[in-house]
């Protein structure tokens, strides 16, 4: 069923023919630097760097800012920054908030591409890359519009580090003050389900809360031929590997759909010895903050319980984790009036909630806006590698499509008094 959309804003104050001429300056600015963004796209994929190393990144970012005459400014935190972009004669506080993440994933690139990373197990499989060629290409569109006399108001670009992690880097900018002022905040992020020349998105949630779980199990160990004379701490394992999520999803609102999915087990190293200690990792994901909530508080207690009866010692870390992105409903709708606007009526489709974790979740709790999902499937092609793979990638004109979108949550809002 197709979604109603509230209106975005107020009345418009922004005349048709004004709003017209923007959106022409935009989508022909925008073209004008798509061979700009491709090249800092590959460069960043041939040059990832994990969460909260950064550097290069940070730099290269730096570097074009710098470049286009504006004055980045460094969060306090040892990678990433942000940027403000303001009208001639203005002197009031930015009132737009655009947000890309810049880190990588620690895994390797199987691509068989001249833009194959050549750092060694870090990869762009998620799509920051993108992210950020797409904002750097928004900095300079904006810049250029900024110069013509053609930008209403102010807009501040966040490129954050740190988002695969957690906490991550979006908490280290609400801290150091970058959502003060800010009247709305937006992201984009690449889908390899939605087509290219598309951007998708949805009222209220769109992804889910996401926490890491660490089991570290303790006992003597022993013989795997008297394993009642010992603690049989791999058994211990398995029952927490099967129990915890199945009581979980009996002990929850199974419309919170909380769920428990291990990654990581580690113990021993011979067939024939229980060993003496163990190590299993592992995400819960719930799709509301009220079956978050409850899960968090279960999820300790359930993994001593089915551990309790076979006499190991289990300690359990459940990490700082990050709440469900909620997107504001006039966010939702500012994205599909400018999608309209720029990319046609058939440019802009619904998405549905994922359980994947974003920590944008936490600009949104501090400043309305909304995530978009950013089509990067080639047109034609039915089946692309998921994020998370080492062999993602994208169709660049993704890049054109992501930074008019970003420059038009700008430019093209209706209120001119923003």
């Amino acid at each position: 069923m197709k979604r109603v959309y509230p209106a975005a804003t107020e009345p418009a104050t922004v005349r048709a023919a004004e709003r017209e001429e923007l959106a022409d300056a935009i989508a022909t600015e925008t073209a004008e630097v798509v061979d700009d963004m491709i090249l800092w796209r590959r460069d960043l994929h041939r040059h990832p760097e994990p969460s909260w190393a950064e550097h290069r990144t940070t730099a290269r970012i730096r570097g074009v800012l710098e470049a286009l005459g504006l004055e980045p400014r460094e969060l306090s935190s040892p990678t990433g920054l942000w940027v403000d972009i303001m009208p001639p004669r203005r002197r009031a506080q930015p009132r737009i908030g655009l947000r890309a993440d810049i880190d990588a994933l620690q895994l390797t690139d199987t691509k068989d591409v001249p833009y194959r990373s050549v750092n060694s197990g870090v990869a762009h499989a998620c799509g920051h890359d993108v992210h950020t060629a797409l904002l750097l290409g928004t900095a300079t569109v904006l810049t250029r519009l900024r110069d013509q006399d053609l930008l209403p108001r102010g807009a501040r670009l966040f490129f954050q580090p740190a988002e695969e992690t957690s906490p991550g880097g979006a908490g280290q900018i609400i801290r150091d003050g970058g959502m003060t002022g800010l009247r709305e905040v937006y992201a984009l992020h690449c889908d390899p389900r939605t087509e290219v020349g598309k951007v998708a998105v949805r009222p209220g949630p769109i992804t889910s809360a996401c926490d890491r779980i660490q089991v570290h199990f303790a006992g003597p160990g022993g013989h795997s031929s008297r394993p009642h004379l010992t603690t049989d701490l791999v058994m211990a394992m398995g029952a927490v590997i099967t129990e915890v999520p199945m009581l979980l999803s009996r002990l929850v609102d199974p419309r919170a759909g909380a769920s428990v999915v291990w990654g990581h087990v580690e113990a021993g190293n011979a067939p024939n010895a229980i060993p003496a200690a163990g190590l299993l990792e592992g995400t819960l994901r719930v799709l509301d903050l009220e079956g978050w909530h409850r899960a968090r508080n279960l999820v300790p207690d359930l993994v001593r319980k089915a551990a309790s009866p076979f006499g190991v010692h289990v300690e359990v870390e459940l990490a700082e984790g990050i709440p469900p992105t909620v997107n504001h409903p006039k966010g939702a709708g500012r994205i599909v009036d400018v999608g309209r606007a720029l990319l046609g009526e058939s440019g802009v489709v619904d998405t549905e909630q994922s359980l994947g974790g974003e920590d944008f979740s936490e600009m949104l709790m501090e400043v309305p806006g909304a995530l978009g999902r950013l089509g990067v499937r080639p047109i034609d092609v039915s089946e692309w590698p998921d994020l998370h793979r080492p062999m993602f990638d994208v169709d660049e004109g993704c890049l054109e499509v992501g930074a008019k979108t970003m420059v038009g949550l700008v430019a093209l809002h209706p209120d001119v008094r923003a």
